[in-house]
């Protein structure tokens, strides 16, 4: 009774109702002047051949907040759009980095979904990170956010570009259902999760994918964690194995997007940094997706995640695998070696 009493005691300190705390590579610069700033830029893109570094170095250290004012004060002195001038003096890499920080947090994830989304074909990889791996708060800023950009609705444009389970999996967690932590643990309620996810999948020939959608898009978070440890009395596998033999495809790519996030979202970012990184020729858009949309959000928590997992930094990964002015804007975002 002692040990459940000390238990419930940490889960109180740990789920108080605060949003969860920040661990950004990029804050507010200090001494901060955006008509400076501005200016600086302004002759960098007019300099002969465009002085890429010095346009790196002040909007990798600017918080979102800090850019926007800059662009404002942009415009005032060289009368046209930022961004626009940004298009015109940068290419490939770099330039979609650029502009990828001049949207600020939820503004980019709205855009990302939306160009996962366009034209022919589907970037499912790219939907199921970010629908996956969003909490509740996330989810409900980007659909405000996406609704204003692009006048129509998130699960709308998911609903006409998905279908079966997997769309209804994307539509349940877009909808924001899921509880929020408390500090009681409901011993009952996580047994019985953990036995229907069994009964709903490896236990049965079929799969109820309903039960697991609901299950999955509906709990919090710390109370998952417990039903995924429960649920490995009742199955001879644990749940990822489980996912991998019940369900195949995007659907098999969310559950299990869902359960690394679940377990450990760092980790899940860091894992995808890697793998984007391997190949030959790294997959650029995920490197510049990840660090642009967390590096004001939990980079440095990546980044320790990254370092024990991959036994080397994030840094030194970066500067193998990337080259030129690209790479020199994805350390400074990166923010140190560890």
């Amino acid at each position: 009774m002692a040990l459940v009493s000390e238990f419930l005691g940490q889960l109180t300190l740990s789920y108080t109702g605060e949003p969860d705390p920040r661990f950004p590579t990029v804050v507010p610069a200090r001494d901060f002047d955006p008509a400076r700033d501005a200016a600086r830029i302004e002759t960098a893109i007019k300099t002969k051949g465009v002085d890429e570094q010095t346009i790196i170095d002040i909007l990798t250290r600017r918080s979102a907040e800090q850019r926007r004012d800059i662009a404002f004060e942009y415009e005032r002195l060289a009368k046209k759009d930022l961004n626009t001038a940004l298009k015109g003096a940068l290419s490939g890499s770099l330039e979609a980095l650029m502009l990828g920080l001049m949207k600020g947090t939820t503004q980019y994830d709205a855009s990302e979904l939306k160009a996962s989304m366009k034209g022919l074909g589907t970037d499912e990889e790219t939907l199921i990170e970010l629908v996956c791996s969003r909490n509740n708060e996330e989810l409900t800023e980007i659909k405000r956010v996406y609704k204003e950009l692009f006048k129509k609705d998130l699960e709308k444009d998911i609903a006409g570009d998905t279908s079966g389970d997997f769309l209804k999996l994307l539509l349940a967690l877009v909808q924001t259902k899921r509880d929020e932590p408390s500090n009681v643990v409901d011993y009952e309620k996580i047994d019985d999760d953990a036995r229907s996810l069994y009964e709903a999948g490896v236990k049965r020939k079929g799969t109820d994918v309903a039960t697991w959608i609901a299950i999955m898009s509906q709990r919090s978070v710390p109370h998952l964690q417990k039903v995924f440890e429960r649920y490995k009395s009742y199955s001879p596998y644990d749940i990822k194995e489980s996912i991998r033999k019940e369900v195949k495809g995007d659907l098999e790519r969310s559950f299990l997007t869902l359960v690394e996030c679940f377990e450990n979202k760092q980790l899940y970012f860091a894992n995808r940094l890697s793998e984007a990184m391997k190949s030959k020729g790294a997959k650029e858009k995920v490197v510049t997706r990840i660090m642009v949309s967390r590096c004001e959000v939990d980079l440095v928590k990546i980044r320790t995640e990254f370092k024990r997992q991959h036994k080397r930094s994030l840094y030194q990964t970066i500067a193998e695998h990337t080259k030129g002015d690209y790479q020199k804007a994805l350390l400074s975002l990166c923010g140190g070696d560890d």
